[in-house]
């Protein structure tokens, strides 16, 4: 199995370790409200297995730069 790397930049990631994002897919399960027992929905979410991102850049892409077509200035 190769080692896990960021989708982005493709470094190398430890997926142990907390500044490492996953991709999860998620859903929603409506409980009925015979079935809810005084408890609220539940979202479930699925980690997607190795699709890993670095913490550099999650940060690029919530600040709206586009890490592949990022410049050295």
């Amino acid at each position: 199995m190769p080692d896990p790397a960021c989708v982005y930049c493709h470094t190398h990631v430890d997926p142990s370790d907390p500044s490492v994002y996953q991709r999860v897919t998620g859903w929603e399960r409506k409980a009925f409200a015979f079935t809810r027992r005084g408890g609220s929905d539940i979202v479930l979410r699925e980690p997607v297995t190795d699709t890993f991102a670095c913490l550099y850049c999650i940060d690029k892409l919530k600040a709206g730069v586009n890490v592949s077509q990022e410049t050295l200035l």
